[in-house]
């Protein structure tokens, strides 16, 4: 999305804050934006790396934020790149691995209490687990940690079952669950029996609330129910479930001890039914990657006129990764192609709450021009408050260029090779009546002019060929003021009956190959071939144009005394395409144009003082 420089009663279009945040969940933890964030959270952070040899898991502490180390004691050069077994020891580190091995095969977020023996002392860390997915593949464990040691040790049975109602209501737990230890009775509420869809008087057992489970997770909720039961762990997990009607559910469960003068007398929980939450997530998740993986480029901005979000198909486009283009406003595109009056017209349409679509000329980082056919959507809030803007653009750069060559070849093919055919086939009729050998010698050359120019259209015709086979690789750059001080050579012994002056600056360098070269001979050969004074005088010059609005561009001029571009030719290049009433005798400056299009720049004619013209090849200086 471009913007024009901001009006003081305009607010620039800009993405929003919660949509960053949600589309950067796969982005590297280690990326210097978040560091200040990393650094300043109260909570712990860990991060993991998931590492698999052989078919073998192993998780191995990539780093830990300074809250981590008040809580545990535990430093990030003592912990970082080393395994559980190596910071806990194998016991503490077979009940960590195992809530590690849950939440990389569920990939889904996983809560968990656990008692350390730490530096800091026996301390209860509550820990909240997610893990990130890369293609499929769960890559990393992200913990937020907090010590909830003097909760634990503090609360009786009565306080532990208001924490765990408390969790519940949180979770917007719908259900809840019992499981007396001394008498083996299973007590449901009504909220759970709603999810499994079971009536009033169903009474469950252990056994038969096992089975409401898929058969697939069946083992897990077993060994989950085990480990709090014997070890006194809660869990807190999402399982797939079937209900009594044959129903599959997603049910996110937690459960813990109850525990009375340290004997463990019950497990107590609560349930819900996440299923329509987790779709969606599962719909978030697909809309994610189908923003990141999408071939137009997408931008959202914040009211402020802060960029927020780029995905990677505007990187390639404009040449700005995402986190140089963050931060920033869309102007950073601005090619300076567009007045005011463009900008206005697009702030009107999206602050009023419309759709704006339009065709306009960008400039990537590397200098270049590019067109894009861009569209601007407002965001709004549940008020209907626009909030946001996000813009949807498609580089048709190419497209275009294209269908110029199209255009240009079919009216060269329809019109110049017809009307050359038509005179060749009439000055050959001629032939056959006329006895006359002066009128025989007219025909003759009038067949022969026609077939030398249809042979220079024919080689015009492929020369664009190769220009559209080519690829423009922005790394190959060309000396402007070597590449002239040969040409000046060369133009003294192709042309000796005209006076051409070269004018070479020092250190120009243009982002251009070899084609840069065949343009200005192009042009210099048209300039020569139209003058009509007796000694053409033709002056090439390059200068560097610095500290422009849109950067620095190379001007090639090429200036002539000649009787100037014919009236119908200068429309066509200036507005870039052709019409019944406005087109060229020829390919030369559909060439020159197509040449400087190629290299991201543009071509300009002007008058000459006093008379001829002057054609302009701007291209993006080297950077």
């Amino acid at each position: 999305m471009t913007t024009g420089d901001r009006r003081d009663d305009q607010p620039e279009p800009i993405a929003a804050a919660e949509c960053r945040a949600t589309t950067a969940q796969g982005r590297s933890t280690t990326l210097e934006e978040y560091e200040t964030i990393f650094g300043a959270v109260d909570d712990g952070v860990v991060l993991l790396d998931v590492e698999r040899t052989a078919g073998e898991r192993t998780f191995r502490y990539r780093r830990v934020n300074p809250a981590y180390e008040t809580i545990t004691g535990l430093t990030d050069t003592t912990v970082s790149g080393k395994t559980p077994t190596a910071v806990f020891g194998e016991e503490t580190a077979a009940v960590l691995t195992d809530r590690y091995d849950a939440c990389v095969e569920q990939e889904t977020p996983i809560e968990y209490e656990t008692t350390l023996s730490l530096p800091a002392g026996q301390r209860t860390i509550e820990t909240k687990l997610t893990p990130t997915v890369t293609d499929g593949t769960v890559e990393q464990l992200v913990g937020i940690v907090r010590d909830v040691t003097e909760q634990t040790t503090a609360a009786c049975e009565l306080g532990r079952s208001r924490d765990l109602l408390e969790k519940a209501e949180q979770l917007a737990a719908v259900g809840g669950w019992e499981f007396d230890l001394r008498t083996n009775e299973l007590r449901w509420t009504d909220g759970t029996r709603e999810i499994f869809e079971v009536d009033d008087e169903y009474e469950p057992t252990l056994a038969d609330a096992v089975e409401f489970y898929h058969p697939a997770d069946q083992d897990r909720i077993r060994s989950f129910v085990e480990t709090c039961r014997n070890a006194g762990e809660p869990y807190d997990v999402v399982l797939r479930a079937i209900t009594a009607e044959g129903n599959e559910r997603l049910v996110h469960t937690v459960g813990e001890a109850v525990v009375d003068c340290g004997e463990t007398i019950a497990l107590r929980g609560a349930i819900r039914d996440v299923t329509e939450q987790k779709g969606r997530e599962r719909e978030l998740q697909l809309f994610q990657k189908a923003v990141e993986q999408a071939g137009h480029g997408i931008v959202i901005t914040d009211r402020e006129g802060t960029i927020e979000y780029v995905n990677p198909a505007y990187e390639r486009d404009s040449g700005y990764s995402r986190a140089e283009a963050v931060g920033l406003n869309p102007r950073i595109v601005k090619s300076g192609k567009h007045d005011e009056r463009f900008y206005g017209k697009l702030w009107e349409t999206i602050l009023d709450g419309e759709v704006w679509e339009h065709e306009l000329i960008n400039r990537r980082k590397s200098g270049e021009l590019y067109h894009v056919e861009q569209t601007i959507a407002p965001i709004t809030d549940a008020d209907g408050e626009t909030t946001h803007f996000v813009a949807i653009e498609s580089d048709i750069t190419e497209q275009r260029l294209r269908g110029q060559r199209l255009s240009v070849l079919n009216r060269i093919l329809r019109h110049n090779i017809r009307n050359g055919m038509n005179v060749i086939e009439g000055n050959a009729t001629r032939l056959r009546d006329v006895s006359d050998a002066d009128e025989r010698d007219d025909a003759i050359t009038a067949i022969e002019d026609q077939a030398a120019e249809l042979l220079k259209i024919s080689a015009d015709a492929a020369a664009v060929r190769d220009l559209f086979q080519r690829e423009h690789d922005a790394d190959v750059t060309c000396d402007v003021a070597a590449m002239l001080s040969r040409l000046a050579t060369d133009f003294d012994e192709q042309y000796s009956d005209a006076d051409i002056t070269v004018s070479p600056s020092e250190s120009v360098v243009a982002n251009a190959d070899d084609r840069l070269e065949t343009a200005i001979r192009t042009a210099v050969d048209n300039a020569v071939t139209h003058v009509d004074r007796p000694v053409p005088e033709i002056d090439v010059e390059a200068t560097l144009s610095e500290g422009t609005e849109t950067g620095d561009w190379v001007d090639i001029t090429i200036a002539d005394n000649g009787p100037g571009i014919p009236t119908q030719e200068r429309p066509m290049v200036e507005h870039e395409s052709e019409t019944q009433l406005v087109h060229g005798t020829g390919l030369e400056l559909w060439h020159i144009y197509w040449v400087a299009k190629s290299f991201g720049g543009e071509m300009r004619i002007d008058d000459n003082d006093p008379r001829g013209s002057i054609v302009t090849i701007r291209i993006p200086a080297a950077t």
